[in-house]
């Protein structure tokens, strides 16, 4: 698997695998890397901006996977900004001391909970279950034709 090109080029197509394999990779990354911040920082004002900076840092790999997904769907790869901006400002308040605890979250907390569930249902269903394109569009080749 090209790596590289996973996570950094927003041309052509990757079929759910890859997706699933991108999307598995970033989310153990981001859970190590704030357990280690919240292991050494704490709730410190330094451990939320490391938080805040590990969310910025996997945001641009993130949008790559989604948007090249998103292709293979024969949508414009813009599309997964629709819903990884909401979930990436939602992140940033949390990160920021501003949706309450995760206990007792407060009226903006349920709301970016809310907005978390329903893009990461949306991606679920349209990038991780339904099927891509078959044969070339507009984006490039079949991702599966090399497989089959």
């Amino acid at each position: 698997m090209d790596f590289n090109y996973l996570f950094t080029s927003f041309d052509g197509r990757i079929n759910r695998a890859k997706y699933w394999a991108g999307t598995v990779i970033l989310a153990i990354i981001s859970l190590v890397l704030d357990f280690i911040i919240g292991a050494i920082f704490g709730p410190s004002t330094i451990g939320a901006i490391l938080v805040i900076l590990v969310t910025l840092a996997l945001f641009y790999p993130a949008y790559a996977v989604t948007a090249k997904r998103f292709q293979d769907r024969d949508k414009p790869g813009i599309t997964a900004l629709y819903g990884l901006v909401p979930v990436l400002i939602a992140s940033l308040l949390q990160a920021f001391g501003l949706t309450g605890t995760p206990q007792e979250p407060n009226a903006l907390g349920w709301i970016c909970t809310l907005v978390t569930m329903g893009v990461g249902l949306w991606f679920l269903i349209e990038l991780g279950i339904l099927k891509g394109t078959p044969g070339p569009n507009r984006f490039g080749g079949d991702p599966l034709a090399a497989i089959r």
